[in-house]
């Protein structure tokens, strides 16, 4: 009776671990998620921080479960792998102690050691039907996103833990399970397998954030000025010419406004290009702030500037560009030059209807040529496409 009541009590604490170990699975798949949704737009460095925060978090899990294991295996008669539990519990927690020492690569490379020499000694001994022999396959990819490994070596290790597993069924198939409640075999084979599945599928899906993450980098690096943080010149032709079509689609107005601080050259010459960097920087964010959502601003060139005004008329342009011209010349444009006055001028037209981008940036930029003839501080209006340049209006 008392027998019994022991095994009642067993069979009771495994399936409480099995049970622990796979809400503890669910719970990494929440925090995995969360944190690759945090890192979506992040870069390379932070998302390898996500990664090894994860790493931490199995680590500890691994240790507690190991350490659960123990007392197990001793219960059921297997002295050894209570004794190879103890020697993991130790591992695991060595990893841990390397992971705050910022020897993360190490660190997962001591997990992996564990792993293969766990899954070896409990397949020998208790056979293939718990299923250990599958963590083999969770650290073949584990160990290829440990980037301070080459490709080559990290693929060697990969197919050194693959050929092992392989190898675990030649030499342990006929092993059997000896030892007691043998009905609780099919429950562990599964969560086995559930937990072994877990990492890789946080492997592949860390690779594929990684190669989105490139790609949006890749994008920005391609697409924006580095030092305004602006569209360029190349890639805003293209996001100009899909909100011209959005635009024709909807019936709305577009307006084009070319842009440049006057006397730029000379602030250069005099204070130095460091100078001029910053006072462009600041020009661009007194710029940014005039700018709705559904605008496009481009850093063209130098100190031109190209600002498309999305659902935006002439009339209604025209007061947008004329609060930012005024708001210009009262900006302090570099802290350490309180003196120095800054003045942008503007040459504005409304998109006509069936124009080519190239006619309207050529009216736009003959119109912003016009407001430096005119003395500059000042926004010509391209009254028509039609027109000649006689025919357009400066409003100082």
């Amino acid at each position: 009776m008392i027998q019994g009541d022991i095994g009642d009590l067993f069979i009771s604490k495994a399936i409480f671990i099995y049970t622990l170990c796979l809400n503890a699975c669910l719970y990494e798949v929440h925090l995995i998620k969360h944190l690759l949704k945090q890192s979506k737009q992040s870069g390379l460095e932070e998302i390898e921080q996500v990664k090894f925060l994860i790493i931490s978090k199995i680590a500890y899990f691994a240790l507690v479960v190991h350490a659960l294991l123990i007392p197990l295996f001793a219960h059921v008669g297997a002295i050894t792998l209570a004794l190879v539990n103890i020697l993991s519990v130790v591992a695991w927690g060595s990893g841990i102690f390397l992971i705050k020492q910022g020897l993360t690569s190490l660190a997962l490379r001591v997990f992996c050691l564990e792993v293969l020499i766990h899954a070896v000694v409990v397949c020998a001994t208790l056979g293939l039907d718990l299923g250990f022999q599958f963590y083999l396959w969770t650290i073949s990819c584990i160990l290829m996103i440990d980037y301070q490994l080459s490709l080559k070596r990290a693929a060697l290790y990969s197919l050194l833990m693959i050929t092992t597993f392989a190898l675990l069924y030649i030499f342990f198939n006929d092993v059997p399970y000896q030892y007691t409640y043998p009905q609780l075999i099919p429950y562990i084979h599964l969560t086995n397998i559930i937990i072994a599945g877990l990492p890789m599928v946080y492997a592949i899906g860390l690779i594929r954030e990684i190669t989105l993450s490139q790609r949006i980098e890749l994008t920005e690096m391609a697409s924006r000025d580095p030092l305004t943080k602006l569209y360029n010149r190349r890639f805003a032709k293209k996001l100009i010419l899909a909100t011209y079509r959005k635009s024709i689609e909807a019936e709305q107005s577009l307006c084009l406004v070319m842009a440049d601080i006057d006397h730029f050259k000379q602030i250069n010459d005099t204070y130095g290009h460091d100078k001029g960097d910053t006072i462009l920087v600041n020009i661009t964010q007194a710029i940014c702030e005039f700018l709705n959502e559904t605008d496009i601003a481009v850093r063209w060139g130098g100190e031109e500037f190209l600002l498309l005004l999305d659902n935006t008329d002439e009339h209604h342009g025209l007061q947008k560009i004329e609060a930012l011209r005024e708001h210009i010349a009262t900006l302090d444009a570099h802290q350490e030059l309180p003196n120095l006055s800054v003045t942008m001028s503007f040459g504005l037209i409304e998109w006509q209807p069936l124009a080519s981008l190239e006619s309207m940036l050529q009216q736009a930029d003959a119109a912003l040529y016009d407001s430096k003839d005119a003395g500059r501080n000042t926004t010509t209006v391209v009254k028509a496409f039609c027109l000649q340049l006689d025919d357009t209006d400066a409003v100082n």
